[in-house]
């Protein structure tokens, strides 16, 4: 019989279970579901994460616990997933299963408001078979079999983001379930109240190479229990790698590292050396391993002719080319737009009556009179209509969008807007209304996975 079997056997004597605490991972920035049901889909496309943390190294087989998250974001407003959890430690097991949802509301171009909850069961077993026991006449500890005992489970939470920085709160096991043993009603398990808040800022120290300061906190209160709170700093090459420190309160320091093994994977492993008071009962390392694996949003096709497609995609690169030369003639310009635009409205078999009465009255047509747009180069953007796909405070993201369009929209490219400092991804660009226009805001509104907009810029 280990020492942890036998603290928990002295705790449980007492007349009830210690308070239940929830685990403290270590990259819990990494995959902050865990804890928060409100960013559940805070990533586009499937997340998949899986994180094992080991403590207590020096009592027996010690602590374990396993998770297993999955979450997706639909329609960039709801949130889905799963929260899969168990763990082990002395005679004691527990598994948690819990359903996850999320709504996300826009407050501007940089920021959103989530909440979100988890609704699940708790399956708590007790292993008698192993427990010594030192009072015979006890009537739970002389049972030599196993006792299983189920309850509910909610969780609930709130996220704010800005322009980088990300806050969020939480209230796991809200219902703070209890369950007797025996016939002894002072011996109980309980799920105790845990409240969790948790900041953190993104610091792009260089866009174009990926390299990023995250520093991270987390604190986790729960009533009569001492207050817990973690930091750490953590500094990454988005294409490679991450490494960071953290500091948790009176317990230990550690280090995370992790590396981006193949596109979409990443590998990450965390150690906890004990300091403090803490450090006299255990002094073996914690460990914690994490996977973690994004499967990218899929964009379908859109069913249209390819080859007027390619032709105004030719055409489109004659305009360009046209425009560079000095000695351009006004009248050979002319002639190429009008070309591109015969070719546009040739196209058939969409809904153009419908489509173009909104362009005519202006329906779905954004205006800013403070916008001043710029191409990469830094010239300035002309004057036109434009059909929108996207706006991006990272220029990667754009550039992401950009690579998954450009067979539908040959001509997408970026532009930046000097009043906000947003990547916009133009998919295409009119003098004019009329069923070109049109046509271009159908094609976009097909995107399963972006919000698509026109917007119209006249710059004085």
């Amino acid at each position: 019989m280990t020492k942890l079997n036998i603290l928990f056997i002295s705790l449980f004597l007492a007349g009830s279970v210690w308070s239940q605490q929830i685990p403290m991972y270590n990259q819990y920035h990494l995959s902050p579901r865990i804890y928060n049901p409100s960013y559940v889909g805070f990533e586009k496309g499937v997340d998949i994460s899986l994180i094992r943390n080991q403590k207590w190294g020096n009592y027996g087989e010690g602590f374990n616990a396993n998770n297993l998250a999955v979450g997706f974001l639909l329609k960039d407003k709801h949130g889905l997933g799963i929260n899969l959890y168990n763990d082990f430690v002395g005679i004691t097991s527990k598994l948690k299963a819990h359903l996850l949802y999320s709504y996300r509301v826009r407050l501007g171009e940089k920021a959103y408001l989530a909440a979100g909850a988890g609704l699940g069961v708790v399956d708590n077993r007790l292993d008698f078979s192993n427990a010594i026991v030192s009072d015979v006449t006890d009537p739970i500890l002389t049972n030599t079999g196993k006792a299983r005992r189920t309850m509910f489970d909610l969780n609930v939470g709130l996220n704010f983001y800005y322009s980088g920085l990300k806050f969020g709160v939480a209230v796991p096991q809200v219902l703070g379930s209890k369950l007797s043993y025996g016939d002894d009603a002072g011996s109980h398990f309980k799920l105790e109240r845990q409240f969790l808040g948790n900041l953190g800022y993104e610091w792009r120290l260089n866009d174009e190479k990926g390299i990023v300061l995250r520093p991270e906190a987390l604190v986790n209160f729960t009533i009569n229990a001492p207050i817990q709170y973690n930091g750490g700093v953590y500094f990454e090459m988005e294409k490679y790698f991450w490494i960071g420190g953290m500091y948790k309160s009176d317990y230990a320091v550690g280090i995370n590292v992790g590396v981006n093994a193949i596109k979409n994977l990443k590998i990450g492993l965390a150690y906890d050396f004990q300091i403090g008071s803490i450090a006299t009962f255990n002094n073996a390392p914690n460990a914690e391993i994490m996977l973690r694996y994004t499967v990218p949003p899929r964009i379908e096709e859109v069913k249209d002719d390819g080859m007027l497609d390619s032709l105004m995609a030719d055409n489109q690169r004659q305009l360009d080319s046209l425009k560079k030369v000095i000695d351009v003639k006004e009248e050979d310009i002319a002639d190429l737009e009008s070309t591109n635009q015969i070719l546009e409205d040739s196209l058939a078999k969409w809904p153009k009556d419908e489509m173009i009465e909104k362009v005519e009255n202006n329906e779905d047509v954004k205006s800013n009179s403070g916008d001043h747009f710029i191409e990469l180069n830094n010239n300035d953007t002309p004057n036109g209509y434009y059909v929108i796909g996207g706006a991006f405070a990272e220029k990667k993201n754009a550039d992401a969008l950009v690579r998954k369009i450009k067979s539908k929209f040959p001509s997408a490219r970026i532009i930046k807007n000097k009043r906000n400092d947003l990547y916009y991804v133009m998919l295409y660009y009119s003098t004019k209304k009329g069923e070109g226009l049109a046509y271009a805001s159908y094609k976009a509104n097909q995107l399963p996975d972006e919000e698509t907009w026109i917007l119209y810029y006249n710059r004085q």
